[in-house]
């Protein structure tokens, strides 16, 4: 248990930092148990001590910059070295002075972010029931005990449901306190039942879950009290609508996500003849924000204002708003190093464009935040490519027409490509000459990228990937440049093994 425990914890230190290990992943604990009972094995037969996995000699190594399990070997061989050779040296160490050491090592591997954590989810006592078990009896009594206690509050909460029924302006509110399990379904039916035909009923769920005899109770109640003429919204903690009748719906779109509500709730235009701020729409917002979401990202990024932004990714796009890149990647707030501008060019190094912008983010997001990868994402219906075929060469030199000259070697690529091919999409030809020069605008711009001093070096060491990405705004569809001289773009579908819609990109690109 104790050799387990270490290896579980030695995995979630390596797991928090930027290298990464030598070996490939985390611990094989089936292997681990063979190589104790095989170890224990001989040395029990060659009267030795008990041989264990210990957290305290492991967090050293870690903490030491060890990458591999290597230095666990090596760790052993200075062991069995000053065993042998050192025993006078080592008795004149006082027995104090190694405990306190072990102590030491002991304390950092506290983490009070993690206790603050564990409080808020109400799960001190058992932390702390662990914590004196393993100190005062042992590690196999003190998680026994902390197994016993978690059970035992796991019980007390699924039990201890509270259930209310009140009438305001009404309306007739049904509280839900706690988790509903098949053990309150009677009092949830009796609660319901108090709720008169055709009345409206707001059913709020404060609780983390819900099984599927509760849950059925529910849903026939809803349907019944529909039937009979009332209304039923079911909410969550927030008072954020999760559910809600086809027949009460008078909004153009059902209600699914944060994201979506968002969209259809915002605020209607202001009645002829009044004004309204113009910041209403941006303090609404930013009021949701603080109401809904704060509370649930506040540990995270308090994380995250602590160790700095560690991104793994630059990901380089368009200005254009339709492209919200922590959605169609999947990703959440230290994620990407996001750098956004007309077009998602990338000015060619060394060129008078006197807008430097792009060039120091690249140069920042691989010489100081050592990203491993960029992508270049570009998207169906650019402005800025329109722009750029439309546009007649000569006029007045606007701010606009500055900056869209860093596209014109992507039109001069698929003026060239025209005979032998131009960029296509996986199982189409593009729609028209603006995906076209979309999709041809990606392929160039990751070939200036190579032209960057830091990339080009980054890239020469095998520490730095280009990607390319096109993302179709009407269909909602992803797709990837692939590894070929064919400037290929495949579409990704979601993997039949894992849980989120995000694929890995398949290889790095040629350009």
């Amino acid at each position: 248990m104790q050799s387990l425990l270490g290896a579980v914890a030695v995995d979630k230190l390596v797991s928090g930092r930027r290298e990464p290990r030598a070996d490939g992943g985390r611990s094989d604990l089936n292997r681990e148990l063979l190589g104790q009972g095989a170890a224990n094995a001989v040395s029990g037969a060659l009267g030795g001590l008990p041989v264990a996995g210990v957290a305290v000699r492991s967090v050293a190594n870690v903490r030491a910059g060890a990458v591999s399990r290597n230095s666990t070997m090596l760790h052993g061989v200075w062991v069995v070295v000053a065993a042998l050779l050192m025993v006078p040296l080592l008795e004149l160490i006082p027995l104090a002075a190694l405990a306190a050491l072990v102590m030491a090592v002991g304390i950092q591997m506290v983490s009070l972010n993690h206790i603050r954590t564990i409080t808020r989810h109400r799960e001190i006592l058992v932390y702390a029931t662990t914590t004196l078990g393993v100190v005062f009896l042992g590690v196999l009594e003190g998680v026994a005990l902390g197994v016993a206690v978690a059970v035992a509050v796991a019980l007390h909460r699924l039990a201890r449901t509270r259930i209310t029924h009140t009438e305001v302006d009404g309306a007739h509110h049904v509280r839900v306190r706690g988790q509903l399990t098949f053990l309150a379904v009677p009092r949830l039916s009796r609660a319901l039942h108090l709720v008169p035909q055709r009345a409206a009923t707001i059913v709020e769920l404060d609780g983390s879950f819900m099984d599927h005899a509760a849950y059925e109770a529910l849903q026939c109640w809803q349907d019944a009290h529909i039937m009979q003429g009332g209304t039923v919204e079911v909410t969550g903690r927030a008072g954020t609508r999760i559910a809600e009748p086809a027949s009460s719906s008078h909004s153009c779109c059902r209600p699914w996500t944060a994201w979506r509500n968002h969209h259809c709730d915002r605020p209607q235009e202001a009645p002829q003849g009044e004004t309204r701020p113009s910041g209403h729409q941006l303090a609404s917002g930013i009021s949701a924000f603080q109401r809904n979401t704060a509370p649930h990202v506040r540990g995270e990024l308090a994380r995250l204002a602590r160790e700095g932004q560690q991104p793994s990714q630059l990901f380089l796009t368009c200005a254009d708003s339709r492209l919200v890149t922590s959605m169609i990647t999947s990703s959440g707030p230290g994620d990407l190093f996001v750098v956004r501008n007309v077009g998602n060019l990338v000015p060619i190094p060394g060129a008078a464009s006197g807008d430097d912008s792009v060039a120091a983010a690249i140069e920042y997001a691989v010489d100081v935040l050592k990203v491993r990868s960029i992508t270049v994402c570009g998207h169906s219906g650019c402005g800025a490519m329109q722009a750029l075929l439309n546009t007649p060469p000569g006029g007045a030199q606007t701010p606009l027409k500055r900056w869209l000259r860093h596209g014109t070697p992507s039109l001069e690529r698929m003026a060239a490509h025209k005979e032998e091919g131009w960029a296509r999409l996986a199982g189409r030809s593009p729609a028209d000459a603006v995906e076209q020069l979309c999709l041809t605008n990606v392929v160039q711009q990751l070939e200036h990228l190579r032209g960057h001093e830091s990339v080009a070096r980054r890239m020469a060491e095998g520490a730095l990937e280009l990607h390319g990405m096109y993302f179709h705004v009407g269909e909602a569809q992803a797709y990837l440049l692939t590894e070929s001289p064919d400037d290929v773009f495949d579409q990704v579908t979601p993997s039949p093994h894992e849980g989120s819609p995000r694929e890995e990109p398949p290889s790095r690109v040629k350009v």
